[in-house]
């Protein structure tokens, strides 16, 4: 998978929001929408389907970006509790 820059902005951008309503500690599950299937925490953009959102989701964890507030991770989307200092930084330099 080749990262899309474009996409990891706009994941950053509508996780800061999800953000302001969380609480010190908590954590929420969020992962791509599925047609068909019922999920809580829905992330759709358009043009992008769920696979491309859920390795993206994963990848924001993976370089840091943003905390998961858990240990280990769901099969589809990833555990979040807020953005880290470097996913901030990377959102005002992209």
């Amino acid at each position: 998978m080749i990262p899309d820059d474009r996409l990891l902005r706009i994941l950053l951008l509508e996780l800061r929001k999800r953000e302001a309503h969380l609480q010190e500690g908590d954590s929420v599950l969020v992962q791509p929408g599925i047609e068909g299937m019922h999920v809580d925490n829905p992330i759709i953009v358009p043009g992008y389907d769920h696979d491309q959102i859920d390795s993206h989701l994963r990848l924001l964890l993976e370089r840091g970006l943003v905390y998961n507030g858990v240990n280990g991770g769901p099969m589809i989307g990833i555990f979040f509790s807020g953005l880290t200092s470097a996913g901030n930084a990377w959102l005002q330099h992209s």
